[in-house]
């Protein structure tokens, strides 16, 4: 770096290197006044690699030490002045700084007393002067150590990260993403302490252009920044991707004079870069990547109008000069589309972490066969991205932004995209929020177009992802707080939050009318986090869940003796409708446990809509085997027995299978298909290229289709397979309503329009309902009528009535042409050769939950139906393509009633594994649950609701009312699968060990002892 310096100050000696306000320095006039600095410092004993802390602020005299310690061949250690003294102060100790350089008296002393050797400009200025401005600089090492720069934040330990001259040369030496010549004018808005800095005086310096010093304060002020940027004329300039969504939200017009805008450090906000290629763009917009640890840029891309109309802005493709690879867990290259870390290796590559051996072996491996030649060493950045078929990156996130809420993983910036994708929002950043019972929520911060957009939010994110993933607070602010970087700064964020948007709140005009309401407003506040409660306030959008509603009702139970169900909170949904539930309930008018919706209205919406009719010249189905057919639609793809099916699907046939998904475009899709079976373990690299990503949306009319893709699938498809489905144990039918019975509506219309085809059609014996318990029948025969068992439906969960509407619907089409199967199965569990299955069932989560506990419930009369999942995905497609086997109902349950599984009797294969459980009465055992100090832990928790309230004559639960389970009669499937072997295995010790060693693996289980 030094023989690049001292040739630009040979070759343009009186062009101005610096500018700062009316201050301009020549090259000459620089290099003479490093020249004496860096004396200085050789006479205290600064050489090559030897480490000096710089606690100079931003400035000229700060661009001279940068260029002093460059001609020594020492190593800058940048001090940020505005961070705590103690952090100053282990950053001066950890790096060994043999000598500490500041500008004033105040400043060293905020430095600490260590070391002892110190250079003060303030105090020891005149020595400084009297020494020569000629130093020989030592010859070039590329591999020689330049700076030690440690990572952001005030908390914790920081890492010094040790980087090399080669990495900033290939930075911005003779680079393919960026061309800077002595025309240029760089802007120097970074912190010096921050990895930005490097690009910005190396890359001004080492190519002949000016430097221009800007004052942080002006970038604050996005009016008074454009101004900046235009009088003194800057073309180049590098920001944050904070700073940059600050700006373009003021003034998107602030950089239409650059020649280059980069812009990097967080997720890019594809709004704020349309809105600056709307009004002004520079001549060239970049959107970069690049940890420290890989010398501040790693990658580039060019931004034009088309990426920020997709949703998402690449990060383009690596620099001259540099690898990058996506891995997945075993430092493998994943498949392109599919999410893997981010890892990164060449040129720019840090040395490690000082006095970090250990860490720094584990963050930089040398893997071998990543590329042709010798094992690379390269850097492991816990960020997660993907190959697009462009052939550039999409970057996806942290690792290490992922949570856990209430059984759940979840992606915070996952969340935050999806916000940004409203159009409502200028930026977002989303976190978890910790209380002190236990109950933990999202919370995301949000920067509005306009104000009071939180309900709207929350309304549009619930219509596409589950509920648990909706934030239970919107916090607006006017600007994201950011660190001296530029990057955003979590610590910074309003921690004293309350749900109902603002921080801090103090009242909202509470004023309760009696009794009842200020003892159930409190308890309500109390387990929402409100300060105070509101008549208006929302239970979903405050943050409510199936836990919170299981506690309130509890607690409700403990103030007046009543016993409330869950679904009253989620059809009132605000404090002042629920106040009148809990008056008529005091009143004598007992809830029931029930949906407002019930038989009736059932009943009415099971009619399908009489515009759902087969063309009259529309021909029979013509049969076409299974086996032949060259398209098939499949919806829940993504789901366990979508997965398993899929797989199956592209094993027996030869067709192209169109899978139904929600995704933002095509590599998503392709990727979300790709997960889903590799998180099943099914995934063939054969499959990709007969899989067919079709873009919508179960709960959206024509499926969220437009008109022209719904009319290919109606002409083309030969086949639709109709799995997907929303599953929820405590949401009401309503809840369920969009996906389950519209969703079918519209397949059922994909089959009437076109040509013609079979619908096969998964269903659930849950149809029935606790048909046993009610109508004492002891058998369903799968040909009987689903009309006998509404009634059972009033006291079971919305899933089972919205799938008894859906079906009535299937059968109804039927009787208007349309070939239709339809398929119960049991409970669903995992494969039975892998043990491979849903960890987030019911039934994996009761197993859980009960090793968790150390208890299990006694349940007397209560059978279930397991049949592993690779035994009903065999079973479906062994049925559909039998000849004649259109149009009946298939049981898919064991084989054999003896193959059925008591509950009580599980209990002892499950000890036989290594778990044995004391059995407790049922009541004593939800009460434990409901009781345990980290319920929220516990596997069971959303499920609570279902488990403990009291539906039927004021005593039993809707678990409880499943005793005396029929015998589910399965001739059709018996008889269609004849001479087929679907490979059915009963629930015994072997096979639930798979499963238990399954949730092992997966870390949801602890070892047995």
């Amino acid at each position: 770096m030094s023989e690049l310096w001292a040739r630009q100050v040979e070759v343009r000696p009186e062009a101005i290197a610096l500018q700062q306000g009316m201050k301009r320095v020549t090259y000459d006039a620089l290099n003479r006044r490093a020249s004496r600095l860096a004396g200085a410092l050789r006479e205290l004993g600064v050489g090559e690699e030897t480490p000096v802390a710089v606690g100079l602020r931003q400035g000229i005299e700060a661009i001279v030490a940068h260029v002093a310690l460059c001609k020594l061949g020492a190593t800058c250690v940048p001090i940020d002045l505005e961070h705590p003294p103690e952090r100053i102060g282990f950053v001066v100790t950890d790096s060994g700084a043999e000598v500490l350089l500041t500008g004033t008296l105040a400043d060293e002393a905020r430095c600490g007393e260590w070391p002892a050797t110190r250079l003060c400009l303030e105090r020891d200025g005149e020595q400084v002067a009297r020494r020569s401005d000629v130093l020989v600089a030592p010859l070039g090492d590329g591999g020689r150590r330049t700076h030690v720069l440690y990572t952001s934040g005030t908390t914790g330990r920081p890492k010094g990260i040790e980087l090399v001259a080669r990495g900033i040369r290939r930075m911005v030496i003779d680079t393919d993403y960026v061309s800077i010549d002595s025309t240029d004018r760089v802007a120097q808005i970074s912190n010096h302490a921050f990895d930005a800095a490097l690009f910005e005086v190396w890359g001004a310096l080492l190519n002949g252009a000016s430097l221009v010093l800007l004052p942080r304060s002006s970038v604050l002020d996005a009016s008074a920044f454009r101004d900046a940027l235009r009088e003194t004329h800057i073309s180049v300039l590098l920001m944050t991707t904070a700073l940059f969504n600050l700006v373009a939200q003021g003034c998107p017009d602030a950089f239409g004079t650059l020649k280059y805008l980069l812009v990097g450090g967080e997720r890019a906000n594809p709004r704020t870069f349309r809105a600056v290629l709307e009004r002004a763009p520079p001549a060239h917009l970049l959107n970069l990547y690049g940890p420290t640890e890989g010398t501040t840029v790693t990658t580039t891309h060019e931004v034009r109008p088309g990426d920020v109309l997709s949703g998402s802005v690449p990060i383009g493709r690596p620099i001259r000069h540099t690898q990058v690879f996506v891995l997945g867990p075993d430092l493998r290259p994943v498949e392109p589309g599919v999410m893997g870390e981010l890892c990164i290796g060449g040129e720019g590559l840090a040395r490690g972490y000082l006095n970090r051996r250990e860490l720094t072996e584990e963050r930089f491996p040398v893997v071998p066969e990543l590329a042709p030649g010798p094992p690379l060493r390269m850097y492991r950045t816990g960020d997660l991205a993907r190959w697009r078929e462009d052939g550039t990156l999409e970057f996806l996130g942290r690792a290490d932004h992922q949570v856990k809420l209430r059984g759940h993983r979840i992606e915070l910036e996952e969340v935050a995209r999806l916000l940004l994708e409203s159009g409502l929002l200028w930026d977002a950043v989303v976190t978890l929020q910790e209380r002190e019972d236990g109950e933990n929520s999202l919370a995301a911060y949000v920067v509005p177009k306009s104000t009071g957009t939180g309900s709207a939010l929350q309304d549009a994110l619930r219509t596409r992802v589950p509920e648990y993933m909706v934030p239970a607070c919107i916090i607006e602010l006017e600007r994201l707080p950011t660190t001296v970087n530029g990057k955003v700064d979590r610590g910074a964020l309003p921690v004293e939050v309350s749900p109902r948007g603002a921080p801090g709140l103090a009242t909202s005009g509470w004023a309760p009318e009696d009794a009842v309401a200020s003892e159930v407003g409190a308890v309500w506040a109390e387990l929402l986090g409100l300060k105070s409660p509101s008549l208006e306030d929302d239970f979903l959008g405050l943050g409510g869940n199936s836990l919170l509603a299981a506690r309130l009702v509890m607690r409700l139970r403990e103030l007046y003796g009543l016993t409330l169900s869950a679904y009253s909170l989620y059809e009132a949904r605000t404090l002042g409708v629920f106040l009148d539930v809990v008056r008529r309930a005091r009143a004598g008018q007992q809830d029931s446990g029930r949906a407002a919706d019930g038989p009736e209205a059932w009943r009415a919406d099971a009619k399908l809509p009489e515009d759902l009719r087969r063309a009259p010249v529309q021909p029979a189905p013509r049969v076409v085997p299974l086996e032949s057919m060259e398209l098939i639609f499949l919806t829940g793809a993504t789901g366990f027995l979508g997965a398993f099916l899929l797989r199956d699907l592209l094993r027996m046939t030869r067709a192209r299978v169109a899978c139904l998904v929600r995704a933002r475009d095509v590599d998503s899709g392709h990727a979300r298909l790709r997960q889903a079976l590799e998180k099943y373990d099914l995934w063939e690299d054969s499959f990709a290229e007969r899989l067919r990503p079709v873009l919508g949306d179960l709960g959206a009319p024509s499926l969220g289709l437009s008109p022209q893709v719904f009319q290919e699938f109606a002409t083309r498809a030969e086949a639709l397979f109709h799995v997907g489905a929303h599953v929820n144990y405590v949401q009401p039918y309503s809840a369920h309503r969009a996906a389950n019975v519209e969703g079918t509506t519209e397949v059922l219309r994909l089959a009437m329009q076109g040509r013609p085809k079979p619908v096969h059609y998964v269903s659930t014996i849950a149809v029935f309902g606790p048909t046993g318990y009610f109508n004492g029948r002891a058998h369903v025969r799968e040909g009987e009528g689903l009309d006998e068992h509404l009634e059972c439906l009033r006291y079971d969960i919305g899933y089972s009535a919205s799938k008894w509407v859906a079906e009535k619907r299937v059968w109804a089409a039927a009787s208007r042409g349309v070939a239709v199967n339809v398929y119960r199965p049991g409970f669903i569990m995992g494969d039975s050769h892998t043990g491979v299955g849903n960890a987030d069932d019911f039934v994996a989560r009761f197993i859980r939950g009960c090793i968790q506990l150390g208890a299990c419930p006694d349940l007397p009369r209560q059978r279930k139906e397991f049949v592993p999942v690779d035994f009903v995905s065999r079973a479906i497609l062994g049925i559909a393509s039998r000849e004649g086997a259109v149009g009946k109902a298939y049981h898919l349950v064991p084989p054999r009633p003896e193959d059925s599984v008591d509950i009580n009797d599980f209990y002892a294969p499950l000890a036989r594994c290594g778990y044995p459980l004391p059995r407790v009465p049922y009541k004593e055992w939800v009460e434990r649950l409901m009781r345990a100090a980290r319920v929220a832990d516990n596997a069971l928790c959303p499920l609570v609701p279902m488990l403990y309230e009291q539906v039927y004559a004021g005593e039993t639960t809707r678990w409880e009312l499943y005793e005396d389970m029929p015998v589910y009669d399965a001739h059709n499937t018996f008889h269609a699968l004849e001479g087929r072997d679907a490979g059915f295995r009963k629930m015994d010790a072997g096979l639930l060990g798979r499963y238990l060693a399954h949730w092992r693996r997966l870390g949801l289980l602890a070892a047995p002892g």
